[in-house]
């Protein structure tokens, strides 16, 4: 399994893909935050439909991006949510944030 995750940007939707775990979540965090504090619209999405696996990392890295959203007054999206992110949300009670 490749464990390496990326992002791209398509307009208005930040896209998220491939394995999100402790080794990969700090080189995307990085980039999401400059995403989101420098050219995030105020109502931006976050694409989850190409992550191929996430560990609770992956889930601590969503909570971090909502925050900073939140704190720049942007309304931040989830799309396509893998069912194996929500069922691992689900045990932290956070499943509202992926559905």
């Amino acid at each position: 399994m490749d464990s390496s995750a990326s992002i791209s940007i398509n307009g208005d939707t930040l896209i998220l893909a491939g394995v999100l775990n402790h080794e990969t979540v700090l080189e995307v965090d990085k980039q999401g935050q400059q995403w989101l504090l420098e050219s995030a619209p105020v109502d931006c999405k976050l694409d989850l439909g190409a992550i191929t696996y996430s560990s609770s990392a992956g889930i601590a890295l969503l909570l971090g991006w909502l925050r900073i959203a939140q704190q720049q007054q942007k309304k931040l999206y989830f799309l396509q949510a893998p069912a194996s992110m929500i069922a691992l949300a689900k045990v932290g009670g956070l499943e509202d944030l992926l559905v």
